[in-house]
């Protein structure tokens, strides 16, 4: 029988460093993101790659009509975009998504990720049985709905926190037995976790999953839904241009909420990345949960509709963030099974299937995710 989450707390995890575990101040943990407190890294200047076109379809200068494949290449439509694509792929369809292809938007600070890098976790025993050839964590914990929600960030690159969130709530539900059903918000990672990044300007996951261990995370539903302390400051992105200016960071609930910012906090126990392993990957998810990853993003990635996706052609966008709930096996092509956060309209209802076992665009490099911790 496979280890259940139940006992899936430090006895199975032996980390290369440290956990980020706790508060305690004399931890390694604690000495290796001290410097995400320091005056010099509240506001850090970075010169972001995605400036001044960091989305999808679009580049600097270019008409909301072009297309660029790169090599010079524009193409004057979404169609022949399309087209082109689908003339090219055999493992997946692309197809016109409801919105602009610039209103699909990444959120994750690449070159900045690598000074804030969680430690390494890696299981201690041998698995104890072969793992199946297909996984989906909906069926295996019913009782957590949050794992077939799909978010939606809008028109905010938060794509760093609105996975990360969204697998947090997943993992509580799973290691509580369904017990516990908290959905953590976004809204106090943009908002008030300084150092996870620039709100709606792109972030740092890994950063993310330290605050909750360190400072914790409130709940919060979807745009106008009044769920939980904080709901999600911005609504579906329906043109481009929309203003993304994240509030101030408010240490209080909305109004009729039953608790205060302090106590509806929920934290982590421990946080750590998934070193870069198939097969530790798929165990990690089978027997914890849900589990957060960031890829590079290309242009044909916004087109995605069906089958299992390979970057064909296009200019890079950024690097994009998601929650991989599972894996399997298409015409002989092995996927990973993840939830994006463009809402249910895109894609396959908002979920996607992208190439497993072979690091494509490092979708299985940038693995992490964490425990919760129960008081």
């Amino acid at each position: 029988m496979a280890v259940g989450p139940t006992l899936a707390v430090i006895g199975l995890l032996c980390l290369q460093g440290s956990l980020a575990v706790g508060s305690a101040e004399n931890n390694v943990a604690f000495k290796l993101f001290s410097q995400l407190s320091s005056a010099e890294h509240t506001q850090p200047q970075l010169n972001y790659p995605g400036f001044p076109y960091r989305y999808a379809g679009q580049q600097a200068n270019a008409t909301p009509e072009c297309f660029r494949i790169g090599n010079g290449r524009t193409m004057k439509s979404q169609a022949e975009f399309v087209a082109a694509i689908n003339n090219r792929t055999t493992t997946w369809k692309a197809g016109v998504n409801p919105k602009r292809n610039d209103q699909y938007r990444p959120g994750v600070l690449s070159d900045y990720s690598m000074q804030y890098q969680l430690p390494k976790g890696f299981v201690l025993n041998k698995y104890e049985e072969p793992l199946p050839i297909s996984f989906d964590a909906r069926q295996k914990w019913t009782y957590c709905p949050s794992i077939n929600t799909v978010r939606n960030q809008g028109c905010c690159d938060s794509s760093y926190a609105v996975a990360a969130v969204s697998t947090m709530t997943d993992r509580w539900c799973v290691h509580s037995d369904g017990k516990s059903q908290f959905g953590f918000g976004a809204f106090d990672v943009l908002s008030c976790c300084h150092r996870c990044g620039f709100g709606c300007d792109g972030g740092v996951p890994d950063a993310v999953w330290h605050y909750w261990v360190e400072n914790g995370i409130t709940s919060g539903g979807a745009f106008g839904s009044n769920e939980g302390c904080q709901s999600y400051p911005f609504d579906v992105c329906r043109k481009a241009d929309e203003p993304t200016n994240v509030p101030l960071c408010r240490r209080s609930c909305q109004p009729g909420y039953n608790f205060t910012y302090v106590e509806d906090k929920h934290y982590g126990r421990v946080a750590y990345t998934v070193p870069n392993d198939e097969e530790r990957i798929m165990y990690e998810l089978y027997n914890f949960g849900p589990v957060q990853t960031s890829f590079t993003m290309f242009t044909d990635f916004v087109q995605y509709k069906s089958g299992v996706y390979h970057h064909t052609f296009g200019l890079r966008v950024g690097t994009h963030s998601v929650k991989v709930i599972g894996w399997g096996e298409e015409n002989n092509v092995k996927f990973w099974l993840c939830a994006n956060s463009w809402g249910a309209a895109w894609g396959e209802a908002g979920f996607f299937k992208i190439v497993r076992g072979e690091n494509h665009l490092n979708v299985e490099a940038n693995v992490i995710t964490g425990l919760p911790l129960f008081r």
